[in-house]
């Protein structure tokens, strides 16, 4: 996708960028149900619904009471951001305090033809618990960036810039858990289903089961089959918040005790496996 250079001062890293996720969602097409051919869209103008050739459409940014500024190619050119081959890092910081909501994309940087310089910088940066934040140019868009190491391979993800962050607190209805009351058999209940529920991170165990499902029913239609479906059960409403808590977490953990890995561990003869309560929504 892009090839250049990380730079760190006088150090200068080859590199090539490459997307370290490949999207799997399914894409459907509007279709006429009388005729089987796919719809397509025209440009037309609201003024005289007519077809517009594309050498009128010009850019136009919307000052509202349909007024528009027309901004032209020639406008926008001086201003576009220089094309570099480079990732200038400019800073190191402590990856804790970049906020989540920032990252974006997430891409793989290659090493280039000389490896060497590479290899120094991902051991270097792993362990310290610091990333690298710096910008970089591509398709006509400059990024902000972080850089990481797991020791071995160097990641960038894209950041979103701080004035485009929603903040939490101009979020209506946030404010309402603000003063909320909780007892300690709450707490500590949803502190136990916490644990409870506590694994290892396996991210082979999470599959897009409705990406599935859907791909199931497609294959099945092109070979003049019908899937039947059965609908989720309802759950039940509970209005105590520490009984649904508690049932959650007998559930959870005769659940636990089921799995093969746990039986495995333990002796049939001195770990009966409990009945789980059904599991209840608060």
């Amino acid at each position: 996708m892009w090839t250049g250079s990380i730079t760190i001062g006088m150090l200068n890293v080859p590199v090539k960028l490459i997307s370290a996720v490949k999207r799997q969602s399914i894409a459907f097409n509007q279709v006429d149900d009388r005729t089987g051919s796919r719809i397509r869209y025209q440009k037309v103008a609201e003024a005289t619904n007519e077809v517009v050739d594309s050498a009128h459409i010009v850019k136009g940014f919307d000052l509202g009471g349909e007024h528009y500024v027309i901004v032209t190619d020639d406008d926008l050119a001086p201003l576009a951001p220089t094309k570099s081959k480079e990732i200038a890092v400019d800073t190191f910081v402590p990856a804790e305090q970049i906020t989540p909501t920032m990252f974006e994309s997430s891409y793989i940087l290659q090493p280039g033809k000389i490896a060497k310089p590479y290899a120094l910088l991902a051991q270097a940066l792993a362990g310290t618990g610091h990333v690298g934040i710096g910008k970089f140019v591509m398709r006509q868009k400059e990024y902000l960036v972080a850089l990481r190491s797991d020791g071995q391979h160097l990641t960038l993800s894209t950041l979103s810039f701080p004035d485009e962050i929603v903040d939490p607190s101009t979020v209506e209805d946030l404010d309402t858990v603000t003063g909320v009351e909780l007892t300690d058999r709450e707490l500590a209940m949803a502190a136990s289903l916490v644990d409870a529920l506590s694994d290892p991170f396996d991210p082979s165990q999470f599959r897009d089961e409705y990406r599935d499902s859907v791909m199931a029913v497609i294959e099945a239609k092109a070979d003049g089959r019908t899937l039947t479906v059965e609908a989720a059960p309802e759950r039940a409403v509970v209005v105590d918040l520490a009984a649904a808590l508690e049932a959650s977490v007998e559930a959870a953990t005769a659940s636990r005790s089921r799995h093969p890995t746990a039986r495995k561990a333990a002796k049939p003869a001195e770990t009966p496996v409990p009945k789980a309560r059904p599991r209840k929504s608060a």
